[in-house]
């Protein structure tokens, strides 16, 4: 595949925009710190094949991510710019790779590059590609699977669907069985569309299985050969069976789930994707169809599975950035209604003020820069639309909303995340040399900064007041060092020097209990509340 020149430069362009301050964004608790330490971990005992954290073999992703993520460190240090470095660089390789894909199928420049933005600028993939997550490299990954799979289904070459097989092996390696078997059912089900049995023989070129066998079976050989029963029930027993059957988090099983986030997460796109579905549906052309099935039988097949998580069908984004390029192209047609643009600055404008009304209710940040650019955008995309400069529309949306984002990270990110991690206490506790212990959640970025790995302390009582009706097999996940309460309670009555840190809630309860007299506040931060026996 011959790369168009604009393909490096949407690189560049959006390599730029994502590591922009990541620097500043600490690593978060409960899910980054997770894969910074397994990362860091697998740095410092130089196993780079068996994924472990605090000390313990660990199965709960493949060992992709933490690949990369040791690369950064051994690249750019244990710093927070190294964390984020790698969903930087797969989502701006994603955003090159959807516009020179949709190039090179369709020859129109136009609607690649709207895709491309589109995608790039939207406010769920702006997001995870300052994240520390797997899903920015599913995502390349899944980018790669349709395209090659469309090309060869349209052209009947087996070659190209080998390709889409290696591309289903990387994100195999990423996130699981997932890489494969939800991009099988999309083919299988768009095959069932074209009423076509040589369209399901063309899914499976004998080229292609060998393709992803050689991919996936050395390390997946390698853990079952190292680790036998225990990485078959970890893996896919508990972190894919079990997730697909049992809720992780019960109060989020709702059949609607995906919706909002599809909605929210699109903008400022979301009034264009929509256009584009309303357009395409009258026709119905091939390629219509084709990103309608992925779209949304992504969020079909994660509405059907046990457990929700924000993240599951962000593959979808890929697809409906074509829609949405497509249905902006409609909007732009000389004969199209001026009133159509509305579709695309309703939702614009929502969003924007949204974000400018909401910086009055913050409590930090420098934010009259953020209004003057809501206000500024806002009279300038008012004046093209007043003017009919129909091609400045889109641009001054997409170069508005990164702006305005962009102040977002500074004043609000940077500050939020810091909350989310225990930076915030990291002075009262770097000193103290002995046993620290964390009565209630969490926060797995102290080994990660620190190298002070906390005991964890539970009670019997604990799933059923805090964990809802969440199934007992997911306490697999937790392999922190733990400690009952009863013998914590021992520990304090035998005037141990023990440091505990907990939230504001807990420390109520816990002075509140037997040993409450035994502990002394030695620090309070927004959130939490340092204890000590002595």
């Amino acid at each position: 595949m011959k790369l168009h020149r604009l393909t490096y430069i949407v690189w560049i362009c959006f390599i730029g925009i994502y590591v922009l301050g990541n620097h500043l964004l600490p690593v978060t608790d409960p899910v980054e710190s997770n894969y910074a330490l397994t990362a860091k971990e697998m740095v410092l005992s130089g196993n780079w094949l068996s994924p472990q954290i605090y000390g313990h073999f660990w199965y709960d992703k493949p060992i992709m991510i933490y690949w990369l993520l040791a690369l950064s460190y051994s690249v750019f240090g244990f710093t927070d710019f190294a964390s984020r470095f790698p969903s930087a660089l797969f989502g701006a390789l994603s955003v090159a790779f959807l516009y020179q894909g949709i190039r090179t199928i369709s020859g129109r420049k136009l609607l690649a590059l709207g895709a491309a933005c589109i995608m790039g600028t939207s406010l769920i993939f702006w997001v995870m590609a300052h994240g520390i997550v797997t899903d920015m490299v599913l995502l390349f990954a899944t980018v790669g699977i349709f395209y090659y799979a469309y090309r060869g289904l349209m052209t009947n070459n087996p070659w190209h669907m080998a390709a889409a097989y290696v591309f289903s092996g990387i994100a195999v390696l990423t996130k699981g069985p997932v890489g494969l078997v939800l991009p099988g059912m999309l083919f299988l089900v768009y095959a069932g569309t074209r009423r076509s049995w040589s369209t399901v023989k063309a899914l499976f070129p004998w080229q292609g299985i060998v393709a992803f066998i050689l991919i996936v079976l050395p390390w997946y050989g390698y853990m079952y050969s190292a680790h036998g029963m225990d990485f078959i029930n970890g893996f896919l027993g508990l972190h894919n069976v079990t997730r697909a059957t049992q809720s992780e988090h019960p109060e989020a099983n709702h059949w609607w789930y995906y919706l909002p986030i599809f909605l929210g997460g699109s903008l400022p796109w979301t009034g264009a994707i929509l256009y584009g579905m309303y357009q395409g549906w009258k026709k119905k052309p091939s390629f219509y169809i084709y990103a309608m099935t992925l779209g949304w039988g992504t969020i079909l097949f994660y509405t059907v599975m046990a457990t929700k998580y924000p993240t599951y069908a962000f593959i979808s984004v890929i697809p409906f950035s074509f829609i949405g390029s497509w249905g902006l192209i409609k909007m732009m047609r000389s004969d199209a209604s001026r009133r159509l643009w509305w579709w695309l600055l309703g939702p614009t404008f929502v969003f924007w003020w949204a974000l400018g009304i909401g910086s009055f209710y913050a409590p930090w940040g420098f934010w009259w820069i953020l209004r003057a650019l809501v206000v500024g955008f806002t009279l300038f995309l008012l004046g093209c639309y007043w003017y009919r400069k129909r091609i400045m529309i889109p641009i001054t949306v997409g170069v508005g909303t990164l702006a305005i984002l962009g102040i977002v990270l500074m004043e609000a990110l940077v500050p939020f995340l810091a909350i989310r991690s225990s930076v915030t206490y990291h002075q009262h506790i770097a000193s103290y040399q002995g046993a620290i212990y964390y009565y209630g959640d969490y926060a797995t970025s102290i080994p990660y900064y620190l190298d002070k790995t906390p005991v964890r302390v539970y009670g019997d009582d604990e799933d059923a007041s805090s964990k809802e009706s969440r199934s007992d097999k997911w306490k697999g996940k937790d392999v922190m060092p733990q400690m009952p309460r009863s013998e914590f309670y021992r520990r304090v009555k035998a005037g141990e020097d023990l440091l505990i840190i907990t939230n504001m809630n807990d420390a109520n309860t816990l002075k509140a209990s037997e040993v409450g007299v035994l502990l002394h506040r030695q620090d309070v931060t927004d959130k939490v509340a340092i204890l000590r026996t002595k």
